[in-house]
């Protein structure tokens, strides 16, 4: 299929273009993993370009393009990237900076997404049928913080009935991305990699300068991390498998579990899609595939229409 789009973007002069692109995307896409594997940064890739596409809102889906937020690369701005939620983030753009140099006529909204897929099958993780061709934006009407964003501890943010109750919370936030309850529990499998800090969320009270069995300094599960600290959902919090279902109930006393993760194992709606997942590794990446690519595709404008695969 993407062949016969280059042949038609051929016809009208386009096509090298999107070639160029293409090439473009493949240089950065190795400039990715070879930063993965230098600094074990997969984590920190995947939240950035989560937070990026999590402003999203299809209540605005009627708005002029870029207003309903979405995966345009609004995350650089200083209105987010300053923002309480995006703490931290600012590393993980210092990042791909010198990626974004040495390929700049790859968007920055594209670079994000590709980082996070990148970052995603270097882990172990499945390879995604990513999308590209984005066009960077900026809304107009600028949201309050967070952003849209899920929350981890109550009071939940939202017009919900039960402020406490992390499933409506849950489906308040992925329903507005168009998700749905499969969505919701696939791509909360991706806490299987990355750390909470209290630096960062507040959430937990390990910070930089402290962390678990599985993440203080000298701790081999950092690899080659710049970052000790924080508190893990997973004890091996650097590889992308089943581990986040498998391990949940187990209840670890050095790894975490918000309300928003254990509502995934009790909920009846939930708990269908996390009991298949932790049974089966190929069901949960087959699953997380898909909806990482919607994830990824949230309010954005490509060029060429309909964008192109690598």
């Amino acid at each position: 299929m993407a062949g016969c789009f280059d042949c038609i973007c051929g016809i009208f002069g386009g096509g090298g273009e999107v070639a160029k692109k293409r090439a473009a995307l493949k240089k950065a896409e190795g400039l990715v993993e070879a930063k993965v594997k230098e600094i074990s940064c997969a984590p920190i890739l995947v939240r950035l370009a989560w937070h990026d596409s999590g402003t999203y809102d299809n209540a605005n889906a009627g708005k002029p393009w870029p207003n309903a937020g979405g995966a345009i690369g609004s995350i650089r701005t200083d209105h987010e990237i300053n923002a309480g939620a995006n703490a931290g983030l600012a590393k993980a753009l210092k990042y791909l900076e010198p990626i974004k140099n040495a390929v700049p006529e790859v968007s920055w909204a594209d670079l994000i997404q590709l980082g996070s897929a990148t970052a995603i099958r270097v882990s172990g993780g499945p390879a995604i049928p990513m999308k590209y061709g984005r066009v960077d934006g900026e809304p107009q009407e600028k949201q309050e913080p967070n952003f849209g964003l899920p929350d981890a501890l109550p009071p939940f943010g939202g017009p919900l009935a039960d402020k406490k109750d992390p499933a409506q919370h849950l489906r308040y936030v992925f329903y507005k991305y168009n998700m749905d309850d499969k969505d919701i529990v696939a791509l909360s499998g991706a806490h299987t990699i990355g750390r909470a800090f209290k630096d960062r969320s507040g959430t937990v009270k390990e910070g930089y300068t402290d962390g678990t069995a599985y993440t203080k300094r000298g701790c081999p599960f950092l690899e080659n991390s710049q970052t000790a600290g924080g508190r893990s959902w997973t004890k091996n919090y650097l590889k992308f498998d089943n581990s986040y279902f498998t391990c949940m109930a187990n209840l670890d006393s050095e790894c975490v579990a918000f309300p928003t993760d254990k509502v995934l194992m009790t909920d009846p709606n939930f708990k269908p899609h996390f009991d298949l997942f932790a049974k089966d590794q190929n069901a949960f990446f087959a699953a997380y595939k898909a909806s990482h690519k919607k994830l990824s595709e949230l309010g954005c404008k490509f060029e060429p229409q309909g964008g192109f695969t690598l």
